[in-house]
């Protein structure tokens, strides 16, 4: 039979634990949000750059306007979309990276402190929770295993 003030200690201690446990977590999540909003400011500041550059490059190049040739107005048109196009390509590339790295710093935060609650909540339970709890003198039954008979 298990002592009363046993069982009032190991509750007291598993809730102690539990409550230790979820301070942690409180922690880790917060560790998790400053994470994130580091890597929303980096990308942030890195998409007002492309911004500020683009910007830059398109009121540099003048267009020359009182050029005859239309075919080489056109040209200078073409290529600089083009190149438009291509830089656009690099920067979207670049931010999707930033943003996948730092996507994946905040779930290792938050997986690992999982990882570590969970062990952190069994070890509670075992420190807890005697060995062997036996009610009025008998063990516990082995685990009973139903087989599927065929019906032919």
């Amino acid at each position: 039979m298990v002592d009363p003030s046993q069982s009032i200690d190991g509750g007291f201690n598993l809730f102690t634990d539990l409550i230790g446990i979820q301070v942690r977590n409180m922690e880790a999540v917060r560790q998790a949000q400053q994470k994130m909003l580091e890597g929303m400011g980096v990308l942030a500041k890195r998409q007002t750059e492309i911004i500020e550059g683009t910007l830059r490059r398109s009121v540099s190049e003048p267009l020359d306007v009182t050029s005859t040739d239309i075919r080489a107005v056109v040209s200078h048109q073409i290529e600089s979309l083009k190149t438009t196009i291509l830089e656009n390509q690099a920067n979207s590339n670049i931010l999707s990276e930033m943003a996948a790295r730092s996507s994946a710093e905040v779930a290792n935060i938050l997986q690992s402190r999982v990882m570590a609650a969970l062990d952190e909540f069994k070890a509670a339970l075992e420190h807890a929770i005697p060995e062997k709890i036996s009610v009025a003198g008998s063990v516990a039954p082995a685990a009973v295993t139903a087989q599927p008979t065929s019906r032919s």
